[in-house]
């Protein structure tokens, strides 16, 4: 969690909030409304955007873009150390939204985005294949 709010963030407003959720029975209810978690998680990680705090400090661009790309560097961050770790995650973007917000009985501004599970893997999968650098990058040299 640590490296999640040392991510990057437009105008330093740190519009983050985060769950991490633990407790078996809480990941059984989330997974009932979550298709796009498979296996048994040993831990579920709820990011959320602080809807309310990103407008106050950065108006409609803070609410509507900037919070989305601070979480989308924050879950990468989550992600990255994770795998340092070696715990295995994965970002989930199909769940109840207001399934989430009922449970955990969130603020109206509060806003779960993101679900990123973890766990030890079993095994390490092959990465799957990648564009090629020309395909995606233009040089631009004067």
């Amino acid at each position: 969690m640590e490296a999640a709010i040392w991510s990057p963030s437009g105008s330093n407003a740190q519009a983050w909030e985060f769950i991490v959720v633990e407790d078996d029975d809480d990941i059984k209810k989330i997974k009932t409304f979550s298709p796009g978690i498979f296996g048994n998680p040993a831990a579920i990680i709820i990011v959320c955007r602080d809807l309310k705090r990103a407008y106050e400090l950065c108006g409609e661009l803070g609410r509507d873009i900037l919070s989305v790309m601070d979480i989308s560097m924050a879950s990468q961050n989550i992600m990255l150390a994770a795998y340092d770790l070696g715990i295995g995650s994965c970002a989930v973007r199909s769940f109840g939204i207001s399934a989430i917000k009922r449970l955990y009985d969130l603020p109206e501004h509060i806003n779960p985005e993101l679900l990123i599970t973890l766990g030890y893997p079993e095994e390490t999968p092959k990465p799957p294949k990648r564009r090629e650098i020309n395909e995606v990058v233009q040089w631009h040299n004067r």
